[in-house]
């Protein structure tokens, strides 16, 4: 196939177009990455080893204020892939279990997919892993893919992750905690980490990524979308030893933390997580197996480039890179995602475009999730489905600095710890406000001078216009929120604007 230029694409507009002319899309996305990957260089005190995702990044235009539309993952896939926000389409208060149950939500029961998108156009669809939300083997094995829209799915449309080799005797998890009470329900729960004395052969990404690769070897007819998802550095934190002799626990670099954090902000319940890890000493061992499972998923990355770049394809194909949302480790009291601040919503966020000069510029403009479905459909020369909530980033694509509106991030929690409530983040250049109506509190955190969240500035008058302009912006998404004058329940303001939780208890 001829290499293809982005002014040829642009040019190709109508759906009568020679099909053969389209690009490739290599649809990539990494479960639970948060941004400590090298090329966003979060966590500067510890070097997280990404070698093959910065490779990307040189080559990509680095979107470094991503944003995630929930800090969870089955709203989150379910709505980059239908292009409608679950903040409108109310999945954002399930956590589904077998099959494809968002289809039963009103407002997702005859859209169109991404991926039926493409089909549709005659794409040759294939997938590997989790790219809709799943459970893997050998849990509870899920997938909510539906089989009619894909060619191919690996290894099946119905359990869309291979089994997952554990080790049980050599348990990864250490015996002198207290396991009684330690979250996750115990070793053969999720939530375990540690080294497995197995090779990369034996990891289910490993052979996501072979099946993945053995397409890129095929030859194709028609062009294609293939979408590969790993399940690392989803938890349980286990990957061979190799990557855990990357980082040795004496060099570990604790995020920083403030004890009384939380005082002055919404407590998501997630809290007692935290102070298990630092009474039972795991919060090194914690970073280590998530730093250790990071550049195991950078290495599977790593292979699949390399057969893109050995193929036929590697001059006519998109790239996109995404996350699913991020994850806390330690920060804000949490561990874990599920929160509205910087930590669980900030993704990598890498895009390549054959015949584009994009070679490691990065956009620092606010861009979502939900503006990759516009933005594949308009890069191949698509009209636009009408029911899409993202917007097309082709714009940043060709000026970085062109201006973005903010966008929002929406969850609902209801966890048994804290109080059940919506709520919605609205993040812009520079602030990032949160609003939880059933408690009417807000959150302020200005980004340019507390780049770690930790002072709520949103009851300061000086702040006021700031506010007013944020909730304008979440309006125009959710025009049904009204806002109280009373004072957040459980909350005191003082004279100066300073908020604090009553009760609040620190550890």
């Amino acid at each position: 196939m001829v290499a293809f230029s982005l002014m040829l694409v642009l040019a190709c507009s109508s759906p009568q177009d020679d099909l053969l002319e389209k690009p490739n899309i290599l649809f990539i996305a990494m479960d639970d990455l948060n941004d400590w990957a090298g090329f966003l260089d979060w966590h500067t005190e510890m070097k997280i080893h990404t070698p093959n995702l910065d490779r990307l990044a040189a080559s990509s235009m680095v979107f470094t204020n991503a944003h995630t539309p929930a800090p969870a993952c089955a709203p989150t896939r379910a709505a980059i892939l239908t292009g409608v926000h679950h903040a409108r389409s109310g999945t954002q208060n399930v956590y589904w279990g077998d099959g494809p149950k968002w289809r039963e939500f009103d407002a997702l029961q005859n859209v169109v997919t991404l991926e039926q998108f493409f089909k549709n156009k005659g794409y040759k669809t294939l997938g590997a892993g989790k790219i809709y939300h799943s459970q893997a083997p050998p849990w509870t094995p899920t997938s909510q893919v539906e089989p009619a829209n894909w060619d191919f799915y690996y290894p099946s449309p119905y359990i869309s992750h291979p089994y997952q080799l554990r080790a049980p005797e050599e348990v990864i998890y250490p015996e002198d905690v207290d396991n009684e009470n330690r979250p996750g329900g115990g070793a053969n729960g999720w939530w375990t980490w540690g080294a497995i004395p197995v090779p990369d052969e034996k990891m289910a990404d490993y052979h996501v990524v072979d099946w993945a690769n053995y397409q890129l070897n095929q030859q194709h007819d028609n062009p294609f979308f293939l979408a590969v998802g790993t399940w690392k550095p989803h938890d349980p934190w286990e990957v061979p030893q190799k990557y855990f002799d990357i980082y040795p626990l004496e060099d570990i670099v604790l995020p920083e933390r403030k004890k009384d954090d939380l005082e002055d902000a919404f407590d998501h319940g997630r809290r007692w997580i935290m102070k298990w890890v630092l009474d039972n000493q795991q919060w090194e061992k914690i970073i280590q197996s998530y730093a250790a499972s990071i550049t195991f998923a950078d290495a599977m990355v790593g292979r699949l480039l390399d057969a893109l770049e050995k193929s036929s394809y590697k001059d006519n194909t998109i790239i996109v890179l995404w996350s699913d949302h991020g994850m806390h480790m330690g920060e804000k009291d949490n561990i874990e995602k599920f929160t509205l601040w910087e930590r669980s919503t900030r993704v990598p966020l890498l895009i390549s475009v054959p015949g584009m000069t994009l070679g490691g510029k990065r956009c620092e403009q606010p861009v979502s999730l939900m503006d990759l479905y516009p933005t594949l459909v308009e890069l191949t020369g698509y009209d636009q489905p009408s029911h899409l909530d993202g917007k097309s980033l082709l714009p940043q694509l060709k000026d970085p600095t062109a201006e973005t509106q903010p966008v929002i991030t929406s969850y609902w929690f209801n966890n048994p710890r804290q109080t059940n409530t919506a709520g919605h983040a609205v993040r812009s250049l520079r602030y990032r406000y949160i609003y939880y109506p059933e408690i009417n509190l807000e959150e302020l955190y200005d980004h340019e001078n507390d780049p770690n969240e930790w002072d709520n500035i949103a009851y300061r008058n000086e702040n006021t216009q700031i506010i007013n302009e944020h909730r304008k912006a979440l309006l125009e998404m959710l025009p049904e929120l009204n806002w109280k004058e009373s004072s957040p329940e459980g909350y005191s303001i003082d004279v100066n604007g300073f908020v604090k939780k009553d009760n609040f208890e620190s550890f």
